[in-house]
């Protein structure tokens, strides 16, 4: 007991007895009274200063397993931002952003902890919570680290004998040190025993939205038959998912001394070490002195008052694809940039459109395909989630106007769900620039006012990049073409809402209404939905997109949705858990199908059941249906049943290449 404590409850004592003593005439039930709330209160209190100090010690434990964070290097740190800006704090604190990453303490971890046991890859894994902290039992993933190391020389050659997995492998118990994420999906981080300071991922994820435990390669679209990475914290999530994080790797030892100026995305990271701000600004008659005159504080980054492609750059330091120079400096050094600094000068970002126009770039990386598809697609527009900036630089506005992150984002002023400023959501985030399209919007759009067809951003961004399980706006403003569908493998933005119909179809409106060329098609293309030709025939990514699509509602209001169930079964077996969990997702939207019986981790046979019961139940509502002419575009017979012997010929025709998507 520390020694203020023996003093009050000293103190305590003396004043009951004074008490006691003075009240000798009262009942024997009012002099307890007292006594017993003194008592109450002091071990009420104790009680509760042993719980302080039990969180102390815990935090402390936690700061010497995790990377640590540093205010060196002029950075202070969101807490001193907070007196002065208020407002701005506290929606920056109410954003994802905040929450990137997260020492893994109380409520910030998502996920069942509570005596909950799982089955990952053939291994058990035991959850626990201990008050604040959060323990797992797994096999060691410092043995997993150095497996996958001999895995990956022999997979290179350097080593003539393949690997062999004991049936046992080692397991430890270790504490949760960090989170990452905390929208969609969360990741747990737990220490390295054999390498300081290193963080392994679990391999399991936190889905949030289903509230539920999986496997961490199943949120990825990956190939099923690779196993998951093993992922180090510090050389992957800590570049977008701190602030300020140094690897400080020892090229001689390979140790490592991590630190961040702070975990996830706070103030500094967007505007600049902030330290020479707090310290100018500690004089309360500067700060009337500019808030008066209206001067630029010159002393911080403000990234609203940046030329667009600066402005830009802060955001695309974690939303772009960066090709690191010199990787041995970045482990040692970390990400150099800071806000208001050229990004291209010290980490180029890497535009498959422009590789033969980069002389930074290694030969061997134009001609490495499988890399530059699990980024891009064919013709050069980002495919994945979170790299927003690439889609910006190919983009007509970027280019000749001044068009940046901001003009339709904001930290500050949006709802954290996606950031979009007051307005956005709408036509006015185009027609702040293009207002003489306000009054001949339905000549220009060919479609009613109030349709989503005349929302700008379906036509010119439409959701043809994946991540998070979804389908995500691409940022690269274009026009619909039907060739580059063709030439790319991506659907169009017409196709994309308009799902029954077959891209001849949408090269013959192009053609008329934009005088758009005709394309060479083949019969498919002529004949067969164009969205039902990725589902039936892409890879992996077009079946994901395209079973998105069959899920958003504006498309389903306008292709209809009556014939939709009997094509997402047949991606209820898809090899890829990702496809299966989106298909999944939109066939609940459709009317009768909200509580199937499925699981899309459960084993093939359990699958595979669920399959036939969706058609099954699709066919029985069917009975009765006649059309005047067979649905060809949708291979549906005259009958109202589905074409199965053309949906089979599609589907052999499958793309069955591996596709691994960066996200």
């Amino acid at each position: 007991m520390s020694l203020e404590w023996q003093i009050a409850i000293g103190l305590m004592g003396g004043v009951s007895l004074l008490i006691l003593r003075q009240a000798k005439h009262l009942p024997l039930w009012a002099r307890l009274v007292f006594p017993t709330l003194v008592i109450g209160a002091t071990l009420g209190a104790r009680s509760w200063e042993s719980r302080v100090v039990q969180q102390r010690q815990s935090w402390e434990t936690l700061r010497e397993l995790a990377p640590d964070t540093t205010t060196s290097r002029g950075y202070v740190g969101s807490a001193r931002c907070q007196s002065c800006h208020p407002q701005e704090y506290d929606s920056w604190h109410h954003s994802y952003h905040r929450t990137m990453t997260q020492p893994a303490m109380g409520d910030a971890v998502l996920g069942t902890f509570d005596d909950t046991s799982l089955m990952i890859d053939g291994h058990k894994i035991d959850l626990e919570r201990r008050g604040e902290e959060y323990w797992v039992e797994m096999v060691d993933p410092d043995w997993i680290h150095d497996f996958a190391k001999l895995e990956q020389a022999y997979a290179q050659g350097r080593s003539p004998t393949p690997p062999s997995a004991p049936a046992s492998p080692p397991r430890t118990r270790k504490r949760v040190t960090m989170t990452t994420g905390s929208h969609h999906y969360q990741v747990l981080w737990v220490p390295s025993k054999k390498i300081p300071n290193v963080q392994f991922a679990l391999p399991i994820t936190w889905l949030i939205a289903d509230q539920r435990w999986v496997a961490r390669k199943d949120v990825f679209i990956m190939d099923p038959d690779r196993k998951s990475p093993v992922q180090v914290w510090n050389l992957t999530c800590i570049q977008c998912h701190s602030t300020s994080g140094r690897p400080r790797k020892d090229s001689r030892t390979n140790l490592f001394d991590t630190d961040v100026a702070e975990h996830g995305i706070a103030c500094e990271a967007c505007h600049g070490p902030g330290e020479d701000h707090v310290n100018v600004n500690s004089s309360a008659l500067r700060r009337y002195q500019l808030h008066l005159s209206g001067e630029v504080d010159e002393s911080i980054i403000n990234p609203a008052r940046l030329e667009s492609d600066r402005a830009a750059e802060i955001c695309g330091q974690c939303h772009g694809v960066r090709w690191q120079l010199d990787q041995q400096s970045w482990a040692t050094h970390g990400f150099r940039y800071q806000p208001g600094d050229s990004l291209e000068a010290s980490t180029p970002i890497l535009r498959r459109s422009q590789l033969n126009e980069s002389p930074w770039a290694p030969p061997t990386l134009q001609h490495n395909r499988e890399f530059l598809d699990s980024l891009f697609w064919p013709d050069g527009m980002i495919r994945v989630a979170g790299r927003e900036l690439n889609g910006l630089l190919e983009t007509g506005c970027y280019q000749v106007g001044e068009m940046s992150c901001l003009s339709c984002h904001s930290m500050h002023h949006s709802s954290p769900d996606d950031q979009l400023a007051k307005n956005m959501e709408t036509n006015e985030a185009c027609l702040q620039c293009h207002d003489s399209l306000r009054t001949t919007l339905e000549q220009h759009t060919h479609h009613n006012v109030n349709s989503s067809g005349s929302l700008c951003y379906n036509c010119h961004m439409p959701h043809a990049t994946y991540g998070l399980l979804k389908a995500i706006r691409n940022h690269q403003i274009d026009s619909p073409s039907v060739a580059e569908t063709i030439e790319a493998g991506r659907p169009n933005a017409c196709n994309l809402c308009h799902l029954d119909k077959p891209l001849s179809w949408t090269a013959t409106h192009l053609e008329d209404w934009f005088d758009q060329r005709h394309p060479t098609l083949d019969t498919d293309q002529e004949s067969v939905s164009s969205i039902l030709l990725h589902l039936s025939k892409g890879d992996a990514a077009q079946r994901a997109l395209s079973a998105w699509a069959l899920g958003w509602k504006p498309a389903q209001r306008v292709a209809g949705r009556d014939w939709m169930a009997p094509f997402l079964a047949e991606l209820l077996t898809d090899p890829y858990p990702a496809v299966r969990y989106i298909a999944y997702q939109s066939l609940k939207k459709l009317p009768g199908y909200l509580d199937l019986d499925y699981d899309f981790t459960a084993p093939s046979e359990q699958r595979n059941k669920a399959r036939q019961t969706v058609i099954q139940q699709w066919e029985q509502g069917q009975k009765g249906t006649h059309f005047r002419e067979p649905q060809e575009f949708l291979l549906l017979k005259q009958d109202g049943g589905v074409d199965r012997d053309r949906l089979t010929r599609l589907i052999l025709k499958r793309d069955h290449r591996p596709v691994f998507l960066v996200e």
